[in-house]
C-alpha cells in the first residue's frame, strides 16, 4: 500500500537492541536486531529529557514482554487509552484495535508522551479508498465480524506511518503536534527513504527511536506480502545507555 510501517526501536537488558512493532492483524513482534530483521530498516532519533526516556523504554519493555493480541483496525480515535499504567493492552469501548501507526502512538502516550493532537487530524477522500483496501485485506485474514466493524469505521480519517515518525522528529517543545505541524517532517522522512534503502522485494520502514532506544523501520500498512518498495530513513544517533537496560 506503499504507506509505510512503523515500530519501537529499544534495548533489552537480556536480548540487546529490537523492534517492536504491530506487523499485522494480531501479529506484534519484537524482531532482535539486526538478526531477525529481514527487510530495510532506519531509525529516527527521538528528542527527549533523560529520565522520561528511561520511564518510556522501561514501559516499551513491559508492552514487549505481555505480548498482547491486538487486532488491526483504522479508528486512531476510538483507540486513545489502550494501554493502562502497566502496559497491558486494554482497548477503550469502541475500539476495534490498532494500525502500526496509532500502535506506536498509544505505547507513547501510556509512556506518557503524547506525540500528536489527534483532534487536529482532517478527512480526505483518499483515506476511504485506503480503508476499503484494509478491510479488503483484513477479509482474508479476520473474521467477518471484525472485518464488518473496521468497515464502519471508514469515513476518511488516517493516522499515517510517517506522520508519526515526523513528530518523532520534532523537538519536544513541539510535541504533542498537530496535524499541520507534522506534515513537514513527514514529507521529508518519505523522501529520505528511498534513498537510504535500495529497491528490495519488499517494502522498507520507518522506526521511532528514543535516546536510548536503538532500531530500525520500514514502510508499509499493510501484511507483508502487499507492501510497496520504498526506500529507508535516517539512522540512529545515539546507543541505548547502560542505565537504562
Amino acid at each position: 500500500m506503499g504507506a509505510g510501517h512503523i515500530g519501537i526501536g529499544f534495548h533489552a537488558a537480556k536480548s540487546g537492541p529490537q523492534v517492536l512493532h504491530l506487523a499485522w492483524h494480531r501479529k506484534l513482534e519484537v524482531d532482535d536486531v539486526p538478526a531477525e530483521l529481514k527487510q530495510c530498516w532506519a531509525a529516527e532519533p527521538f528528542d527527549m529529557p533523560h529520565l522520561a526516556a528511561k520511564q518510556l523504554v522501561a514501559f516499551v519493555r513491559a508492552v514487549a514482554k505481555r505480548g498482547a493480541t491486538i487486532n488491526y483496525a483504522i479508528d486512531f480515535i476510538a483507540s486513545k487509552g489502550s494501554f493502562d499504567p502497566n502496559g497491558t493492552y486494554r482497548p477503550p469501548k469502541g475500539s476495534s484495535g490498532l494500525t502500526c501507526a496509532s500502535f506506536v502512538l498509544e505505547v507513547f502516550r501510556g509512556g506518557s508522551i503524547p506525540l500528536v493532537q489527534i483532534d487536529t487530524w482532517r478527512e480526505d477522500p483518499a483515506n476511504v479508498s485506503w480503508g476499503n483496501a484494509v478491510c479488503d485485506w483484513l477479509a482474508r485474514d479476520a473474521d467477518p465480524d471484525h472485518v464488518a466493524a473496521v468497515r464502519k469505521s471508514v469515513r476518511g480519517l488516517r493516522l499515517r506511518p510517517f506522520e508519526v515518525a515526523g513528530a518523532c522528529r520534532l523537538t519536544k517543545t513541539a510535541r504533542p503536534a498537530s496535524f499541520d505541524a507534522v506534515q513537514g517532517p513527514a514529507a521529508q522522512i518519505e523522501a529520505e527513504l528511498p534513498k537510504i534503502c535500495p529497491a528490495v522485494p519488499l517494502a522498507p520502514s520507518l522506526l521511532t527511536s528514543p535516546p536510548v532506544m536503538q532500531g530500525a523501520t520500514q514502510t508499509a500498512e499493510a501484511p507483508q506480502a502487499a507492501r510497496q518498495v520504498e526506500g529507508h530513513v535516517s539512522l540512529p544517533g545515539a546507543q541505548p545507555q547502560a542505565d537504562a537496560s
